[in-house]
């Protein structure tokens, strides 16, 4: 199934015994990189061609994921449908960015990424 979102929502939820809890949200449009291309853009008589994509943006952001919070985190990230971040995690965002979210009108660029570490011991 091919996500249709606009943005692609990355968590992870990290916690185990006696280290506490981490958590690490991204929400980006995973714009892709010139790796990303299968085949290269182009111009030609008729203009300027794009060239085709190798991978998804799913992917995309689980590397951007990997690149900001590390591999160790991004093992365990999950990418989540618009509807099941602002569901589980809505309430860990600055109230402007939840708003903007949840409704239909959303920013044509929005890239944000926070983390979290709680440890009550």
């Amino acid at each position: 199934m091919v996500n249709e979102e606009l943005y692609q929502f990355m968590v992870c939820d990290y916690f185990a015994t006696g280290e506490g809890r981490t958590l690490m949200l991204l929400i980006t449009r995973a714009y892709p990189k010139q790796e990303d291309y299968a085949t290269e853009s182009y111009f030609d008589e008729d203009g300027f061609h794009l060239g085709e994509l190798a991978n998804t943006a799913e992917f995309r952001a689980a590397r951007e994921f990997a690149e900001e919070f590390g591999g160790w985190y991004a093992r365990g990230a999950e990418n989540l449908s618009r509807k099941e971040f602002l569901e589980c995690f809505g309430h860990h965002l600055p109230e402007h960015i939840h708003k903007m979210l949840a409704s239909e009108d959303q920013p044509g660029n929005l890239n944000f990424k926070q983390s979290f570490h709680f440890n009550y011991s």
